[in-house]
């Protein structure tokens, strides 16, 4: 009786130690959260090799922007990377 006791804790520990897979957000959705919080297209980006990395890329970010974006990140267990030294680079040829 001990024994499967302890076996039925020992699974239901184990498996409930086991994380699910973070979720792909769709490049609209992505695009609803960066416009609520001040960013422009494609400023929010997630990448397939690491799902649980949420990406802001914008040239010096407002703090209320980073805040803004980093609850969204958190409240889905994602971890927001902001990447830092980017620059503008216009489309237009410099010549």
């Amino acid at each position: 009786m001990k024994v499967r006791h302890l076996a039925a804790v020992g699974l239901l520990t184990a498996t409930s130690a086991c994380a699910t897979p973070a979720r792909m957000y769709t490049t609209a959705e992505l695009t609803r959260v960066g416009q609520s919080c001040g960013l422009a297209l494609g400023e929010l980006a997630q990448e397939e090799e690491e799902p649980r990395l949420l990406f802001m890329i914008v040239p010096n970010p407002a703090l209320s922007q980073q805040q803004c974006v980093s609850r969204w990140a958190r409240r889905r267990s994602l971890h927001l990377v902001t990447l830092e030294g980017v620059e503008r680079v216009s489309d237009a040829p410099s010549n």
